[in-house]
């Protein structure tokens, strides 16, 4: 096992949040530049009004107050990412805003959003303990960025933190064993509320599954999103949330899993239906569904590993290659796998989609 990745950075930070911030933005300045740039124009080149940066700047600015107060040290951090990399502040809120601004107002952002394919295990065959993982699928943009964050904070728990250059977190676990993944959902409630990325990180900050599972749930969201929360221990719990609503699943059996469509009959009344990207989701759940149960009780890793790499529906499939008409820019595809072996604290992950690319792991 190892500490690092051959092609994905593994940052080692510690202390409090704003020397975490800090020291992630210096050690990444150049990518995180390059970066945000890149995003930004991705931003205003594909919005369905015409805009620029500050105009947008101008309709988002209002998430500060309230990320401030909902999350406050992950704010430090952030702003420690904006001093150690140079940029301002507001350009490293915008891209850690990177899936609820696909939603907020702007839905031809999200039209094309393939999204990703979660899973997860109660007891995998090879360790007896959970299992947590997905294809993290993008626009072909931010596969440019994959980072890993190796964490030891002054206050909370040792954390593996799977994300992007600039941004405070998008999947990980911890040394509680306690794990998350997640489904970009679009509902129609959108408006001011937690980032996705803060929530992501509350979670893996977490240090029992009372806590870890509540921010996840408590309104306000600033957009919508499926948290896959699992601990070694055989807990896995489902959660889809709009803006201001949630419900949530549990295993029937030993595995479950989720694409990009509401299951709740309760969130689909507020379900905006992505016309490009809703028959993509169906039918990777169903392919997802049909893995899951015919493998059933002897589900491993490595079989896990084998369902990422998974082609039904090709291209819009759980390993996804985009399509040939995507727009520039826009063709949206895995730019990681991986499985998190909760109980081993082993995150696998390959850079870039699992057909193609190697399977490395990378310990807590």
């Amino acid at each position: 096992m190892t500490s690092d990745h051959p092609s994905i950075p593994v940052l080692e930070l510690k202390g409090t949040p704003g020397q975490i911030g800090a020291a992630h933005g210096e050690m990444q300045r150049e990518r995180i530049a390059e970066y945000v740039d890149r995003f930004v124009e991705w931003l205003v080149r594909g919005s369905a009004v015409p805009l620029t940066e500050e105009a947008l700047w101008q309709t988002w600015a209002g998430q500060v107050a309230v990320n401030q107060r909902l999350a406050p040290d992950l704010m430090e951090e952030m702003r420690g990412i904006a001093r150690g990399a140079a940029v301002p502040f507001e350009r490293i809120f915008l891209l850690n805003s990177l899936l609820d601004l696909n939603s907020f107002r702007y839905f031809r952002l999200a039209q094309a959003f393939v999204g990703c394919t979660t899973f997860a295990v109660v007891a995998t065959a090879d360790t007896g303990t959970a299992a947590v993982g997905q294809t993290y699928d993008m626009p072909e943009l931010h596969g440019d960025y994959l980072t890993l964050l190796r964490l030891r904070p002054v206050d909370g728990p040792q954390q593996l933190v799977f994300t992007f250059a600039g941004v405070v977190g998008a999947a990980g676990f911890n040394e509680e064993g306690i794990g998350v993944n997640i489904n970009y959902l679009s509902p129609l409630d959108v408006g001011s509320g937690r980032l996705h990325s803060l929530i992501v990180r509350q979670i893996v900050g977490s240090r029992q599954l009372a806590d870890a599972v509540t921010p996840a749930v408590l309104p306000p969201r600033a957009g919508g999103a499926h948290f896959l929360i699992a601990q070694a221990d055989g807990f896995v719990l489902s959660i889809e949330t709009t803006a201001q609503r949630y419900a949530t699943f549990l295993p029937e059996g030993n595995a479950i899993g989720h694409t990009n469509h509401y299951l709740s009959p309760w969130l689909k009344e507020v379900e905006f239906l992505r016309p490009r990207s809703i028959g993509g989701s169906l039918a990777r759940y169903a392919a997802l569904r049909r893995f899951l149960t015919e493998v059933g009780p002897e589900l491993t890793v490595e079989r896990l590993k084998d369902l990422t790499r998974n082609h039904t529906s090709f291209p819009r499939s759980i390993c996804g290659h985009g399509c040939s008409d995507d727009a520039p820019g826009n063709r949206t595809l895995t730019v990681a796998a991986m499985v998190q072996d909760l109980a081993n604290r082993q995150m696998h992950i390959t850079s870039g989609c699992a057909c193609e690319n190697a399977y490395h792991c990378v310990t807590l």
